[in-house]
């Protein structure tokens, strides 16, 4: 299938008329990289501090819970709080925090998200 395009237009003062043809490939491409533009995420220019506690039974889990939370998008900083280490820590920029507590339930165990504030 192909798609053309009928034009009208005037030449020296003679209404004529045109047919260009246009491959999809080229209808189609600016619409899909508009698409991806759209759908991007705004990334904040303030840092957040967010504290997670984690349900950790071993060395094993935290270690887990802290490289899990290392690999999410716009994280500087992981860290473990709390008397026996069940808190953890992240600071970066523009951290999906429910992405975050929802992957780290999956893989370590039950997660509560304490805090989310605004890192100075």
């Amino acid at each position: 299938m192909h798609t053309y395009i009928h034009m009208y237009h005037y030449i020296n003062g003679i209404l004529a008329s045109s047919i260009i043809f246009i491959p999809h490939f080229i209808i189609f491409i600016p619409y899909i990289l508009s698409l991806g533009v759209s759908r991007r995420k705004k990334k904040s220019n303030m840092k957040q501090k967010v504290v997670l506690k984690v349900a950790m039974k071993c060395q094993k889990c935290r270690t887990r819970s802290l490289e899990v939370a290392a690999e999410q998008q716009g994280v500087s900083f992981v860290g473990l709080e709390g008397n026996e280490k069940e808190k953890v820590v992240v600071i970066g920029d523009g951290i999906d925090v429910v992405k975050l507590a929802t992957i780290l339930r999956k893989k370590v165990g039950t997660t509560e998200i304490i805090s989310l504030a605004e890192q100075k």
